[in-house]
């Protein structure tokens, strides 16, 4: 087997995608309350309300993209699409007040998680029958480590430029790359042929 085809093997690609978009789950989740007491004036208590409300409206929202995209015939095109919603608002959350700050994060959490929630059908069409579950244990272990590298980088790089901006660029860069990765998964490109190997029908001639 080629170098090449190593690194384009679909376990590669999910993992990938997957790892970026734990990049900007888990920094919303860890540095979201920095975010709220950046508006100034609130307690411990109304910050932690505040930092609900992302989470409650992506609730809401995965349950209602899922139940739709249980309805239409090819769901690959929702993930692009609200991958590009996150990657809108982590951009929108460095521009306005605070206020508008926590309403574009909103809306980077519910495009995060829903693509989460629509990613593991995509990732379960694409892989070999034969190695399913250690595929997806491969890419669930390998793309979490987005999780431990997100808050580092994120927190380096608000450090480093002195705002948080730096690091919400960042995760609008990385949901758009998961973006440019999903257009790649095609549902069966990893079945190894099942679909053609089964039986051809037989036709039995009466009379």
């Amino acid at each position: 087997m080629s170098r090449l085809r190593l690194v384009v093997r679909p376990q590669a690609l999910l993992t990938g995608v997957f790892f970026a978009m734990a990049l900007t789950g888990y920094a919303i989740t860890f540095w979201l309350p920095s975010l709220v007491d950046d508006i100034g004036g609130l307690s411990p208590f109304q910050i932690g309300l505040l930092t609900a409300i992302p989470w409650i409206c992506a609730v809401i929202a995965m349950y209602t993209m899922s139940r739709y995209t249980d309805r239409v015939p090819d769901r690959r095109p929702y993930p692009s699409i609200v991958l590009v919603l996150s990657a809108i608002g982590t951009f929108l959350a460095t521009l306005g007040s605070p206020w508008f700050g926590l309403a574009a994060v909103t809306l980077a959490a519910v495009g995060s998680k829903c693509a989460a929630n629509l990613f593991w059908p995509l990732a379960q069409s694409m892989l070999d029958l034969k190695v399913t579950a250690a595929g997806l244990a491969v890419v669930n272990s390998l793309g979490n480590l987005g999780g431990f590298v997100s808050p580092t980088l994120f927190g380096y790089l608000e450090e480093t430029t002195g705002s948080t901006n730096g690091g919400l660029y960042a995760l609008s860069a990385a949901s758009l790359l998961a973006t440019v990765g999903v257009c790649f998964i095609r549902r069966g490109s990893g079945r190894g042929g099942a679909e053609a190997a089964e039986p051809a029908p037989v036709r039995t001639v009466s009379g």
